[in-house]
């Protein structure tokens, strides 16, 4: 099989043609300069972070996931983790044994690569659109529970450090190989390190749902965030429908952290990638339009987004001042690179399995999709 068209491999981003054999890339000819009504051969692009996708989501199960990993294909991505909120207990423990069965089955469409839990250890001043009651502090008995239950399929939970307890079990989680992202937090600024030096890999979308910086006297103090920017040790996880975070810090995040430190994601609830719809999040009614947030129809809360990841790319390379090979990064290499599996996808190399995304050449529709060489899309 072959693809012609303006291949972003690495670095580079040339007009030239891709083969691959079964489900390997096989050769890559990179020839000239882009060619503006070419085709973009991409990576298959792999979110880390999202709760739902076209008509489906999380909470419905087995057909929830089924669901949303059929819809995903079709905007690019052959690689997720479906992200469970905050919950009771046995609600995520079941979530999770789910993700290890169905991690480990064949799958229509992109493939789930494991399962991330965001909550339910997290700040109650900067719960978001988490339903508050969940919230609690740490239980390491709790973290063991779900690594037993996941057998190596718990590949990221995000969580407040600052909160009691959360050290022992972001240490525990660091120690079986699971990311750690730091999210909804009220994180002192001078914690930082201790949280990192603990195993905190992370920040759980960057900008929202974090403290704002302190002014004393008229001299701005660092906020965390500010932190976070400069730190080299840390991916920054941004939502990249530029609403959750303005164009302009986008820029800025780009400039401060560069695209290597920078993993796309969408957060998205069911309904993203429609036009509109009306659904439940933990039990509560929100709407979502495309364009636009995801918020609560009883007080119009933020909770989320109709972002995709294809209208992700098109943003960041003509909104956002990314160039296509950084915005792959973004998208691909390193969310690859926080799983562990970048020796053999997140980036089109030869050897590396066939994990394609075809976009016309507007940068946004998506025109097929690979995952290891077979068409899903």
């Amino acid at each position: 099989m072959r693809l012609v068209g303006n291949i972003v491999a690495g670095f580079q981003t040339k007009f030239g043609w891709i083969g691959f054999e079964k489900d390997k890339i096989s050769e890559i000819t990179l020839l000239e300069e882009v060619h503006p009504d070419a085709d973009w051969i991409l990576p298959g692009f792999i979110d880390l972070h999202l709760h739902g996708f076209g008509k489906f989501n999380v909470e419905e199960g087995e057909p929830g996931l089924r669901g949303m990993a059929e819809f995903l294909a079709t905007k690019g991505v052959t690689r997720f983790l479906p992200s469970y909120s905050s919950a009771p207990h046995g609600e995520i423990l079941e979530f999770v044994k789910l993700v290890r069965r169905l991690a480990a089955e064949p799958v229509e469409g992109a493939k789930i690569a494991g399962s991330h839990i965001e909550g339910p250890w997290l700040a109650l001043r900067f719960c978001g659109g988490m339903i508050p009651e969940m919230l609690r502090d740490p239980d390491l008995k709790q973290t063991q529970d779900y690594l037993d239950a996941a057998c190596g399929t718990l590949k990221m939970m995000t969580i407040a450090p600052e909160l009691p307890g959360a050290l022992e079990v972001i240490r525990l989680l660091h120690q079986n190989g699971v990311v750690v992202s730091c999210g909804h937090s009220a994180c002192p600024p001078d914690f930082l390190k201790t949280a990192v030096d603990a195993g905190v890999s992370e920040i759980c979308h960057l900008f929202d749902s974090y403290a704002l910086p302190e002014d004393h006297g008229g001299v701005r103090q660092p906020a965390l965030t500010d932190l976070v920017l400069i730190h080299d040790g840390l991916m920054k996880e941004i939502i990249m429908d530029g609403l959750h975070v303005p164009p302009e810090l986008v820029i800025l995040a780009r400039r401060a952290a560069g695209a290597d430190h920078i993993i796309a994601i969408t957060d998205a609830l069911q309904g993203a990638g429609l036009k509109e719809g009306h659904f439940l999040d933990c039990g509560k009614p929100y709407h979502i339009k495309e364009g636009d947030f995801a918020r609560r129809d009883e007080d119009n809360t933020i909770i989320g987004s109709s972002l995709s990841m294809n209208r992700a790319f098109f943003n960041m390379t003509t909104r956002f001042g990314f160039t296509p090979a950084e915005a792959a990064l973004s998208l691909s290499a390193n969310p690859a690179k926080q799983l562990k599996i970048d020796a053999e996808t997140g980036s089109l190399q030869v050897g590396k399995l066939a994990d394609i995304a075809v976009l016309a050449p507007d940068r946004l529709t998506v025109k097929a999709t690979y995952l290891a060489g077979k068409k899903i899309f």
